[in-house]
């Protein structure tokens, strides 16, 4: 039983995963990067103006944060798991 638990919780982490990934890609790309470092860059050399710029980055370090939370729980699980 405790394994159908385990593989459950993997699996709704690794949707999670994928949907916060999605929408991280989704706001880098409005900007034409692959990369919160080259956003970062290419703000630090004045290419990106937006006004927007401001609420994606804090969006941005919102979902970076998830993801790493996510990260982890799925490391935990998989120790567990062994």
């Amino acid at each position: 039983m405790e394994k159908i638990i385990i593989n459950c919780m993997k699996k709704v982490f690794l949707e999670e995963l994928e949907d916060l990934e999605k929408e991280l890609n989704e706001i880098l790309k409005k900007y034409g990067v692959k990369t919160t470092k080259e956003l970062k860059d290419k703000i630090a050399l004045g290419d990106i103006k937006e006004g927007g710029i401001k609420e994606d980055l804090e969006k941005i370090n919102i979902l970076e944060e998830n993801i790493n939370k996510i990260m982890k729980c799925l490391r935990e699980i998989n120790v567990k798991s062994l």
